[in-house]
């Protein structure tokens, strides 16, 4: 129904790996009745803005959860891996074939890649050989350190080198991989979380009582001056907006090292900036007026 491409290719990948029986499209489709449906009430009888961005929330929870779980699934499947390739080339360096080697990390606590291994057994004993259902099981992780794992095995394999000293390789640079990656984390925490503060939390605040201000400055100065304020209000609006959208930006990117995250983050942050603005601008004009 819809074009399975880029971001909604991903969102099918992800309900599909939650349920196989779960329709995306339907799901979508319900998601986009509920949102314009509340978008049209909110904007009737309360706030358009307000009305548009948790329309937007709704759409990205029903997008973003299931990716959301997907990317949980592979960050697991990746903990795992370097421990998975070291009791396989620990089982081939004791000499046993990579069928035995399977057999044991499928029977170890290794989550998903013990299920996975399972699979990949029973697919060796349907006629598939090692290397096709390593490949079947690499293209379903959905991991590209997955991915470039079982073409590295798979030619190790084809080349008649060893495997065991390769698997164990492979295990290392993972580890590597992964500590560098924690280490990013750990080290941009602090940039990301002043970002969204000063973005979201602080910059609404200080508008909101800014508009609080203005607003009761309109009343006294009467209704000629209520134009000019109402202008300078759609402008903090848009600010706001256009600095949210940034911060999640900002935060995708420092933080995952991938800028289209933050297609996820910013329709959150957009709504709290926004609930922040009111919440303090009404306390204001209540202040003050």
């Amino acid at each position: 129904m819809f074009m399975k491409i880029g971001l909604y290719h991903n969102y099918v990948r992800a309900v599909k790996d939650i349920n196989e029986d779960l329709d995306p499209d339907l799901i979508l489709l319900a998601a986009l009745f509920l949102a314009s449906t509340l978008l049209l009430y909110l904007g009737l009888f309360y706030d358009i803005f307000l009305g548009f961005l948790i329309a937007l929330v709704i759409l990205d929870l029903v997008i973003g959860y299931p990716m959301y779980k997907l990317d949980k699934k592979i960050k697991e499947m990746e903990a795992r891996l370097p421990d998975v390739l070291m009791h396989m080339a620990t089982s081939l360096k004791a000499g046993g074939t990579i069928e035995s080697s399977l057999k044991e990390v499928a029977g170890g606590r290794y989550g998903i890649l013990a299920k996975e291994m399972r699979r990949m057994l029973l697919q060796m004993k349907e006629g598939k050989t090692f290397d096709e259902a390593f490949k079947d099981f690499a293209d379903r992780s959905g991991s590209q350190i997955i991915r470039r794992t079982a073409e590295v095995i798979i030619s190790a394999r084809r080349s008649g080198g060893g495997l065991a000293t390769a698997l164990m390789s492979i295990a290392d640079d993972v580890r590597e991989m992964q500590r560098i990656s924690k280490e990013r984390i750990a080290k941009t925490t602090t940039y990301v979380m002043f970002v969204v503060i000063a973005a979201d939390f602080v910059a609404p605040m200080i508008f909101g009582l800014v508009t609080g201000v203005m607003m009761f400055l309109a009343k006294v100065a009467g209704s000629s001056a209520t134009p000019l304020f109402q202008s300078m209000i759609f402008y903090f609006k848009a600010y706001l907006a256009i600095s949210a959208v940034f911060s999640a930006l900002a935060a995708a990117m420092i933080r995952e090292g991938d800028i289209s995250k933050a297609s996820l983050y910013a329709p959150f942050l957009l709504l709290l900036t926004y609930i922040i603005y009111q919440v303090v601008s009404g306390f204001a004009i209540g202040f003050f007026g």
